[in-house]
């Protein structure tokens, strides 16, 4: 591959072939959302399946959040949750900031406009990344082909696929700008680009820049390898790259640790690979994903590469082109040949998917595959010599399959709701949600919808609750009490109970086909009360007969078995905790208690939460399997409640420390640059 190079004023065609890469894109998806009548051409929208269950209502949630300034801790679902652990896996998006600032009735519309600016700026970049990388190409040639290329890049089978899939895609915008920062430090320039373009792309998405993390390793070996260079010179970039990725970690410490301590208390962090290999789909189901107009692959093992048949026309091509050495096709065979092996084999998956099988939507890091198809197809095109009219019919042939492909699979495979069914109960919500605030603190839930993350979507403190960083031990409680689940490990519905309303201080039930009927509990216990040390004995685990659940656990609570609610109401309730203060992560209270026993609180047991009883820090313990707890004596008490989300203090120093070092050798490079002005040239 020839080098990259700097932008000059010579180069005049440049800005209008970015133009054509951003705009391209654009195009295509607005005539898509113009004839699918999606928002603003219509009253539908692209948040639906996990858009609409997942993704739409945790912005909903953090926008809020962000505004109040209540960035750490939610108890808008499952009885609490880390909201700083859940936002690092799904909403911190740089996209997503507007959301936070602009009406209500428009966020529905930026959310799928938002869709398009992904798409268009993922054609951008990696537009960017051919012109800096192909100069060898002439600029007239380079106007129509990049563009196209980048098309293809944009409208991949892996986008179409993942359209609803809100914080995927960010990742898939910025890998062009982490490939190009890789090889800026192979030509001994500036590791700026790669340093930013990776930081910002794990703060984005946690989860699918791992998968970007391993790739650039991998993508730094395969051009140390394919380019001839001398042992120092390797050696130098790999100080180099290894100085420069573990400060894009450590940059991003404040969000990898508590994001990645989150996840170890899941379910599927206790996944592992079984010791048999096999493969995850054959020959034949392989080369029809290479076809155009195959179905979208969502819940089997099989991957979405489509990037156009001619990019794998022209790979074949590129492997018996003699204007490569032999050293550049071999080295490229060998990484492309172990990109698809590692895709095709059941040991690969669980590597590339974060050490655990993915449920559903299958070969997340197709996209990667993708890339390095397309690199090598534009490396062919930009420098062998092709005859001008195969030239433009080889781009004509990219684009058509590009468009065509992503306008069937999208008209015909990509799931979109209507606006109303998304925002159907707004117009009551109000009036239910203002309720809460009457009260220092009240949860409140529905008896008839499956909607599991509607206390984020409308901003009530609930139980109903859908996401991939769910504890294991808030999935074992709930599935072994009786309450239903949607998807996999990662999420419950509340069905309605006297035991848990009263437990989980439900005081507002809502109820109705419309959500027009509101009925408020009496029988509600405080967020915190005195109960009995039985309550260690209960294991969620241990139970036989989930239907019984419940019963158990407020035996458990009173030490005694009851005949009737209200008995064991009668005695929980002598004893409770009075709030003074609420906020999301810190809480104050009174409680005045007739005997010794247990401070059983109706929040999940988190290591970040620490409890102070008449100013003294108390030893916090699980109690039932998943709730905070502390023992506690007779008697008057002021009792402090406060969250600190785990691992945040070691992020934001590590995070700190990163910076300050970054910074350190910025200035020092500068100061070096004064210095010795012809060292610029390297830059």
């Amino acid at each position: 591959m020839k080098p990259t190079y700097k932008l000059t004023k010579k180069d005049k065609t440049v800005p209008l072939t970015l133009a054509l890469s951003f705009c391209l894109p654009a195009t295509v998806l607005l005539i898509c959302f113009a004839i699918s009548e999606i928002a603003p051409f219509g009253d539908r929208t692209l948040c639906s399946m996990d858009g609409y269950s997942q993704y739409y209502p945790m912005l909903m949630n953090m926008s809020r959040a962000v505004k109040e300034g209540e960035l750490f801790y939610s108890f808008n679902g499952a009885l609490g949750f880390n909201l700083w652990a859940q936002s690092g896996y799904y909403t911190n998006s740089l996209l997503w900031l507007p959301l936070y600032f602009i009406p209500h009735s428009a966020q529905v519309s930026y959310i799928n406009l938002s869709v398009l600016l992904r798409l268009s700026l993922a054609g951008l970049f990696f537009c960017f990344y051919l012109v800096r990388t192909h100069k060898s190409l002439s600029y007239k040639k380079s106007v129509y082909l990049f563009p196209v290329l980048s098309l293809v890049w944009a409208l991949s089978g892996y986008m179409s696929a993942f359209i609803n899939q809100l914080m995927w895609t960010d990742v898939v915008v910025l890998l062009p700008l982490v490939i190009l920062g890789i090889e800026y430090i192979k030509e001994k320039r500036s590791p700026l680009l790669y340093i930013f373009a990776l930081f910002i792309s794990i703060v984005s998405c946690f989860y699918i820049s791992f998968m970007v993390c391993i790739f650039a390793v991998l993508w730094f070996f395969f051009i140390m390898f394919r380019d001839r260079l001398r042992f120092k010179e390797r050696f130098a970039c790999a100080v180099k790259f290894g100085v420069s990725s573990l400060l894009a970690g450590g940059m991003s410490a404040v969000v990898i640790i508590p994001v990645y301590k989150a996840l170890s208390l899941t379910k599927a962090s206790d996944i592992s690979f079984d010791g048999i290999l096999e493969a995850n789909y054959s020959l034949k189901e392989f080369l029809l994903r290479i076809l155009p107009f195959q179905k979208t692959s969502l819940e089997y093992d099989l991957p979405n590469i489509y990037c156009t048949v001619t990019v794998f026309v022209l790979f074949f091509f590129f492997l018996f082109s003699k204007n490569f050495s032999r050293r550049h096709r071999t080295v490229t065979f060998i990484f492309v040949t172990f990109m698809f092996l590692s895709m095709s084999i059941n040991l690969g998956e669980f590597i590339w998917h974060g050490f655990h099988y993915p449920n559903q939507l299958p070969a997340r890091q197709s996209f990667l595959v993708i890339f390095l198809m397309l690199t090598v197809a534009a490396e062919y095109l930009a420098l062998c010599r092709i005859n001008k009219k195969i030239f433009y019919a080889v781009t004509v042939l990219l684009f058509a399959g590009a468009t065509l492909n992503f306008a069937v699979q999208f008209s015909r495979d990509v799931w979109i709701s209507r606006v109303t069914s998304l925002q159907k109960y707004e117009s009551v919500m109000s009036s239910f949600v203002a309720l809460d605030d009457e009260d220092a603190f009240a949860r409140m839930e529905w008896t008839d919808t499956k909607k599991n993350n509607y206390p984020q979507q409308y901003g009530y403190k609930g139980i109903g609750y859908y996401s991939s960083t769910m504890s294991a031990d808030a999935y074992d409680f709930f599935q072994q009490t009786g309450m239903e689940r949607y998807a996999k490990n990662v999420s419950v519905h509340y069905k309605q109970s006297d035991i848990f309303n009263a437990l989980f201080s439900v005081r507002y039930i809502m109820s109705g086909e419309h959500g027009g009927k509101i009925t408020e509990n009496e029988k509600v216990l405080s967020l915190g009360f005195v109960c009995s040390d039985s309550v260690y004995v209960f294991e969620p685990s241990e139970i036989k007969k989930p239907e019984l659940g419940q019963q158990l656990l407020w035996d458990c609570l009173c030490d005694k078995n009851l005949t009737s609610l209200e008995e064991g109401f009668e005695l929980l309730s002598e004893n409770q905790m009075e709030i003074t203060l609420f906020d999301t992560d810190y809480i104050e209270g009174t409680l005045s208690s007739n005997r010794d026993g247990i401070f059983f609180i109706s929040v999940p047991y988190d290591e970040g939460w620490e409890i102070f009883i008449d100013g003294e820090k108390t030893e916090t313990k699980k109690a039932a399997g998943y709730f905070l707890s502390c023992p506690i004596d007779k008697g008057e008490h002021e009792i402090t409640l406060k969250y600190t989300v785990p691992g945040i203090k070691a992020g934001a120093a590590i995070s700190l420390a990163s910076l300050l070092f970054l910074s350190g050798l910025i200035t020092t490079e500068q100061i070096l640059k004064k210095r010795n002005p012809e060292g610029k040239a390297h830059n």
